[in-house]
């Protein structure tokens, strides 16, 4: 009965440091030392062996059986352990794929943009420059078409006064004209040759003109003189027909070149609407990838933190079993121990 008591509390001693060691959450209804007492109790009143090794073998059973429920909860915890890791690291996977693609994208559209808004800075600076060359060409054609206007008041004039100057050969043939009208005709005469640069050609004329009156045959020089104005009138209307021709031909040169350069204008002004599109299209491309970068970003870092934490959970869940469950192995082992040691006392009995 000695040897018994002492081995008991051992074994008590070493449950205890076990049930320390590996607390047991699922035999809160069961206690090893209530068994090792109601033993001990059940050898002190001879109780039959069969009747102990009951008591024993139901506490084996029930240790078998709350592990076997414990396996289930295990498994199950495993596997929803599993299936938790499993969906969290595709979407911290999803997170990582998107916020690649998305990085990627805002990273050639930030390239895109810059050398679109380059390419819209050249082409703003080469329109300000055709617009500026279109003005130019304005204002030089408006400067000809004054110059034209004046010219053609100018010859206009000296076909008038040579017309008058003729009317005055034709006066002083008939001896009509004073010498005050030829001084006055003299100097429209000299006036129009000055103004419209045909000094050369009203040089014979006027010459005949200002010696009229000292001609022996006035008749005869005043006839002479009505054909030398005659031909002096139509080199003034040839000059001025190739003078009209001329600004024919600038007005024509002006309108092809100012024609190219406004459909240059047309040209660029399409261009930049184009290039101002494309801007805001990129702006608005790197305003979603961004905001879908930012989300990506989130998302990642929100389901690592439920990995991590999911993975820590179902480690503690691995701890736990492992302890619990060497717990029961150790309360097994201490039946065992017990069990023999009845069959022991049971035998000295006999």
């Amino acid at each position: 009965m000695k040897v018994t008591l002492t081995l008991l509390i051992v074994l008590a001693i070493a449950n205890a440091g076990m049930v320390q060691k590996f607390p047991l959450k699922y035999g809160g209804k069961r206690s090893i030392m209530n068994i090792m007492v109601e033993v001990e109790n059940k050898i002190k009143s001879h109780s039959p062996l069969d009747t102990i090794k009951g008591v024993l073998d139901n506490f084996k059973s029930a240790v078998s059986e709350e592990q076997g429920t414990h396996d289930e909860v295990y498994t199950a915890q495993q596997a929803e352990c599993q299936s938790e890791i499993a969906y969290r690291r595709a979407e911290v996977d999803d997170a990582l794929s998107t916020l690649k693609i998305a990085n990627g994208i805002l990273k050639s559209s930030n390239i895109l943009l810059k050398k679109t808004q380059a390419t819209l800075g050249e082409t703003e600076n080469i329109l300000n420059s055709v617009s500026l060359h279109i003005d130019l060409i304005n204002d030089v054609r408006k400067e000809d078409t004054q110059s034209y206007n004046r010219g053609a008041v100018t010859f206009n004039d000296a076909i008038n006064a040579i017309d008058d100057a003729i009317d005055l050969g034709v006066s002083l043939v008939k001896g009509e004209a004073s010498l005050i009208q030829v001084a006055d005709m003299t100097t429209k005469l000299m006036m129009a040759s000055v103004a419209t640069k045909m000094n050369k050609a009203f040089m014979i004329p006027l010459a005949a003109l200002a010696s009229i009156k000292q001609e022996s045959d006035a008749a005869g020089a005043a006839e002479r003189l009505v054909q030398l104005l005659q031909t002096l009138r139509s080199n003034v209307e040839e000059a001025w027909a190739s003078y009209t021709a001329e600004n024919t031909n600038a007005i024509a040169l002006f309108t092809q070149q100012k024609d190219l350069y406004l459909d240059t204008q047309n040209r660029l002004e399409s261009s930049k609407q184009q290039l101002v599109s494309k801007a805001e299209s990129l702006q608005g491309v790197i305003t979603v990838q961004t905001a879908i970068s930012q989300a990506a970003t989130n998302k990642k870092q929100r389901n690592q933190i439920l990995w991590d934490d999911a993975e820590d959970l179902c480690h503690s869940f691995d701890v736990e079993y492992e302890a619990v469950t060497e717990g029961r192995r150790q309360e097994l082992i201490l039946v065992q121990e017990l069990e023999r040691a009845v069959e022991r006392r049971a035998a000295e009995q006999q």
